[in-house]
């Protein structure tokens, strides 16, 4: 069965080069938000199974804030994707959902490597490997 992706970003460039990658790695994109709200609602109606998080986005909630809401309703693994990764913003970001960062710009192999992983070490973390 295909991994369900969602992708948090409000880059819409970049959205449009993740989606080629996640369709070109044979993953099932359920999404693409542009806000944090917007994630917490496409998770409400379809949880994914790999959710790639820019740090920064628009409106009231930032990655950080969003994964952490994400985590506690939903227990997904998170991969920040962001150009940002000084110590202070590691520090932040990482929680028990965190299963990795990506710098920008992204390489499709490297995308893919990232999200098989994160799922496999969400997997081993919850005891189902």
């Amino acid at each position: 069965m295909s991994k369900k992706i969602l992708i948090v970003e409000d880059d819409k460039m970049l959205c449009t080069i993740f989606e080629m990658f996640i369709k070109g790695l044979n993953y099932n994109l359920i999404g693409i938000s542009h806000t944090g709200n917007e994630a917490i609602e496409v998770c409400k109606k379809n949880k994914p199974d790999v959710i790639l998080m820019d740090i920064h986005l628009e409106g009231d909630l930032n990655g950080i804030e969003t994964s952490k809401i994400i985590c506690d309703l939903f227990d997904v693994p998170i991969v920040y994707v962001t150009s940002d990764i000084n110590e202070s913003i590691i520090k932040l970001a990482t929680n028990k959902n965190t299963y990795g960062f990506l710098m920008k710009p992204v390489q499709e192999t490297t995308l893919g490597v990232t999200i098989e992983f994160a799922y496999a070490k969400y997997e081993f973390d919850r005891g189902n490997k």
